[in-house]
């Protein structure tokens, strides 16, 4: 499974749903803010990536995360 596959799931199993699609805006996913920073210390922990708060501000959708991740990824 590649790496956004996998946060797509880790959103989902913080969101208790089955799957998310990449246009689910994040505060629809019932997750609030701080469970939104909590994912995001621990997403920068597990990969390696930095979330600045410009990213922080313009994180609206999951294909918004799923962009600034992609974009340190690779």
């Amino acid at each position: 499974m590649d790496k956004l596959a996998e946060i797509r799931e880790r959103l989902a199993k913080a969101a208790h749903k089955d799957s998310v699609e990449d246009s689910m805006k994040l505060r629809e996913l019932g997750i609030d803010s701080l469970d939104i920073v909590e994912l995001l210390l621990q997403l920068e922990e597990d990969y390696g990536v930095h979330f600045n708060d410009m990213d922080m501000v313009n994180l609206v959708t999951v294909k918004d995360l799923l962009d600034v991740i992609a974009k340190q990824l690779n």
